[in-house]
């Protein structure tokens, strides 16, 4: 299974986007499929368990988007890594799905979606200028990384926000959590059988 050590990571907090696009540039993980994983819904308000910046019970929390990275190992399966999480890091994907998510009842403008984007995909064109970070007087909201913002020194438009919104079908492939818990048990069986051949 992938070892890494979450410390070795850059990571700066409410900056989600950019620290899976500086984590999945790492040779960690280079030659392992890979994407971003983007998750908001309609009303740009859903709850996510066991993050960090949630309430100490269960680390329930509201955010308006989340990002974090999907990679495929071949001997454990498909596997999340949320440099947020309270979980363990990497963390079997269906694991992660099934303790972040809470049980939804029924549909709402609340229930998330997950939007995947390939690494390289994401990598190469994720352009976030940190204007969503600021607030109408100009300051910010949470200190910025001291790096600089994907894209700055192109002349490429900011993106973040087209694509946190799931009504586009471009980039990558937007699924439900269903969905996305069908892939990782699926990849999970296939790990299993390669382990079990062995």
């Amino acid at each position: 299974m992938l070892i890494i050590d979450r410390g070795s990571f850059d990571y700066v907090p409410y900056y989600c986007e950019e620290n899976v696009w500086r984590l999945l540039g790492r040779r960690e993980l280079s030659g392992l499929p890979a994407w971003a994983l983007l998750v908001s819904s309609p009303s740009k308000d859903f709850m996510l368990l066991r993050q960090r910046a949630g309430r100490p019970v269960d680390g329930l929390v509201h955010w308006d988007y989340h990002v974090l990275a999907l990679v495929e190992d071949r001997a454990a399966g498909l596997l999340a890594l949320d440099l947020d999480t309270e979980l363990p890091f990497p963390c079997p994907a269906a694991r992660y799905l099934e303790e972040t998510f809470p049980a939804e009842r029924q549909q709402s403008r609340a229930t998330p979606s997950l939007r995947m984007i390939e690494a390289a995909d994401y990598l190469a064109f994720l352009v976030s200028d940190r204007s969503h970070m600021r607030r109408p007087n100009g300051s910010w909201r949470a200190p910025p990384p001291p790096w600089p913002w994907p894209g700055q020194g192109s002349k490429r438009p900011n993106v973040l926000e087209a694509w946190i919104d799931m009504g586009r079908r471009e980039p990558g492939r937007v699924l439900g959590i269903g969905e996305l818990a069908e892939l990782a048990a699926k990849s999970e069986r296939a790990a299993r059988r390669l382990r079990d051949a062995r």
